[in-house]
């Protein structure tokens, strides 16, 4: 499952559109660009899932939070530049079983969080079900390996009482 979330990640990541311009669709539905964009496709008021000072708080000065074309969601970019050779980040999302099962980072179940929340200390990835079958998940990108986690799991709590 991590091999197809990461080939994912780097076919949409990369932003090919396979020629076409972004304002139109695909002259040719089910190619992989299409099963990629239908995931990645923004879906709301993914920014305001976090407010700035809680953001703010962890990475610093930052972009104010793009749509994350990788799983979806909202990233939020350190403006300080790299820390220890790390662009800081916080990446907050909401994914359908089906997606969330292709993509996540999936770890061992954590206490002190969002209800049946799993941590990923490799990847910084927080998941945990919410809303009707859904799951929502957190990725901690801090030049800190010993506060990611507990930045994390907070930010799980703050996310499941919003959503």
């Amino acid at each position: 499952m991590a091999i197809v979330g990461g080939a994912l990640a780097l076919v949409v990541g990369c932003g090919s559109d396979g020629g076409r311009t972004s304002s139109g669709p695909a002259d040719d539905p089910g190619t992989p660009d299409d099963v990629a964009s239908a995931m990645t496709a923004p879906k709301g008021d993914e920014c305001k899932r976090l407010t700035a000072s809680e953001v703010t708080e962890v990475i610093g000065p930052n972009d104010g939070g793009q749509h994350d074309f990788a799983i979806g969601g909202c990233v939020w970019t350190a403006t300080s530049g790299a820390k220890d050779g790390l662009v800081e980040a916080i990446t907050v999302t909401v994914l359908s079983k089906a997606e969330y099962e292709g993509v996540a980072e999936v770890g061992e179940p954590v206490t002190g969080s969002a209800d049946g929340a799993t941590y990923n200390p490799i990847h910084g990835e927080l998941w945990f079900p919410c809303r009707s079958g859904d799951f929502c998940g957190i990725k901690v990108k801090i030049s800190d390996p010993d506060k990611r986690k507990d930045v994390a799991t907070r930010l799980g709590k703050v996310l499941q009482g919003r959503v």
